[in-house]
């Protein structure tokens, strides 16, 4: 059975989700954000941030921490608005909704949250409105920030892409940042690996045509399931999944496709969220291809 309760963490006003075997918090006035996931009476998977800002021509973005909506392709002007607009909440049995009013492109953001009743699975559906008068390009971004300690799974492409095996089969993207010789990437044929230790930002991303990535951490595996859509237009060089990592944080983020959202019209990307318990620390991609085999 699933409970909702009001209360506070970490000085912001939530409302708690749980069943039993997960519980959820998120944000009611601030984000908004789900700045807690973790077992009944376990530990918060999730990165807080209180302290970290992003400043840009609009005022200072607060990550907070946890996971957020944001649209891509990332541009600071229209990224980085400040989330001081206001919230509206709409419980139900099952879960709630949180709408943040339309930011300075016009676009409204909504996260709907629904939790089973018994498994530690949450389904997260993520939508952009366009409530301006201009039609805007842009992809759903869905970014969830995980506490450091811990290791991305990024389930790589196995099967030929043409009969003759002559053609690539495997697409990355790398930013301006990212550290090549970084200690932390453990490129796999089926697997690649990310270490999620503080060090100076870094960051890649790929087309996941297998659809889900995982954080393991603390015997935890936290896995986000969506739909990879390999027929559409994706962001970024072509990517639908991504991880970054720097001295604080992980973030392991999934995209949709990138089109033009017309005025009036809507966008949606969901993920299913899963934890589990007891499964073995992943340090060697034969070991994470173990788990992957499994889900």
């Amino acid at each position: 059975m699933v409970k909702l309760e009001h209360g506070e963490y970490a000085g912001m006003a939530v409302t708690w989700v749980s069943n039993g075997h997960v519980r959820l918090a998120v944000t009611t006035q601030r984000g908004p954000r789900a700045i807690f996931l973790g077992w009944p009476q376990g530990e918060n998977l999730f990165a807080e941030l209180p302290d970290v800002t992003i400043p840009s021509q609009n005022g200072p973005y607060h990550l907070i921490g946890g996971h957020r909506l944001w649209h891509a392709p990332e541009w600071s002007l229209r990224t980085y608005w400040p989330e001081t607009q206001p919230i509206k909440v709409d419980e139900k049995a099952n879960g709630l909704t949180v709408t943040l009013a339309a930011d300075g492109a016009g676009i409204e953001k909504r996260l709907d949250f629904v939790m089973e009743a018994e498994k530690p699975v949450v389904t997260v559906t993520h939508t952009l409105h366009n409530t301006g008068l201009w039609s805007v390009e842009l992809a759903t971004w869905a970014i969830t920030q995980c506490r450091l300690g811990g290791i991305v799974l990024l389930p790589q492409p196995i099967d030929p892409a043409d009969p003759e095996s002559l053609l690539p089969n495997k697409r990355y993207s790398f930013w301006p940042y990212t550290n090549f010789a970084d200690g932390r990437f453990v490129f796999g044929n089926e697997v690649t690996l990310v270490h999620a230790k503080a060090a100076p930002p870094t960051k890649l991303g790929y087309r996941n045509v297998h659809g889900w990535a995982g954080y393991w951490l603390d015997g935890t595996l936290f896995t986000k399931h969506f739909d990879p859509q390999l027929g559409a237009d994706h962001p970024d060089y072509g990517c639908n999944c991504e991880c970054y990592c720097n001295d604080r944080f992980v973030e392991v983020e999934t995209l949709g496709p990138l089109a033009p959202l017309a005025p009036g019209a809507s966008v949606t990307h969901i993920e299913t969220w899963q934890l589990r318990a007891g499964v073995q620390q992943p340090n060697s991609e034969a070991v994470a291809l173990q788990i992957a085999r499994q889900l």
